[in-house]
């Protein structure tokens, strides 16, 4: 559950990301800093999972996702380190000795931030549909370890690297729906 838990973090921010992949010229990450809200179903459950939270990603302070109701939890990644705060408020930095994935996982988004569609290509078959505001991307990963995890990523955006809406589909059954919203801004 923990590793699933996490892959699924670090889709969220490939997916989010993936988005600048249509773009063919490499460009500088952008920053996102949004609210969401969460629905997880899974096989076996009639009742979704609820959640909500804050999501941050900056080139200089990394990936920051923070579930805040109805239990708190916190996953970061910066370059090579990551950490979770779990539920009972205990920190455990994650090696990536220990999670060679984890390496791999951040090469492709951090690809897909910078724009370079041959490493996400490497990956993932990539579908982008304009929309009359924004547009719709869909990732379908290609035969390998994120493929036995995932059946595809779904991200609508009102504009390039404004997500709206996420929607990971997985091999197991289970599916994550996620709506963001711009995260408010303090007043001056």
């Amino acid at each position: 559950m923990k590793s699933s838990r996490l892959l699924i973090g670090l889709l969220l921010l490939g997916a989010i990301s993936a988005s600048h992949a249509a773009d063919t010229k490499p460009a500088a990450a952008p920053s996102v800093d949004s609210t969401f809200v969460q629905t997880r179903t899974l096989p076996g459950f009639s009742t979704p999972l609820i959640s909500h939270g804050i999501m941050r990603f900056d080139p200089t302070h990394g990936f920051h996702w923070e579930i805040t109701s109805p239990y708190h939890y916190i996953f970061e990644m910066n370059g090579k380190q990551a950490q979770e705060q779990l539920p009972d408020g205990s920190v455990r930095q994650l090696d990536p000795d220990q999670t060679p994935w984890l390496a791999a996982v951040e090469h492709i988004f951090i690809s897909a931030l910078s724009g370079n569609t041959g490493d996400l290509q490497r990956y993932f078959t990539v579908k982008v549909t304009p929309q009359g505001r924004g547009r719709h991307v869909d990732l379908t990963p290609k035969p390998g370890p994120m493929a036995n995890a995932i059946v595809s990523i779904e991200v609508t955006e009102s504009a390039p690297g404004h997500p709206q809406a996420l929607v990971i589909k997985e091999t197991s059954g289970g599916r994550m729906d996620i709506r963001f919203s711009p995260a408010a801004k303090p007043a001056p």
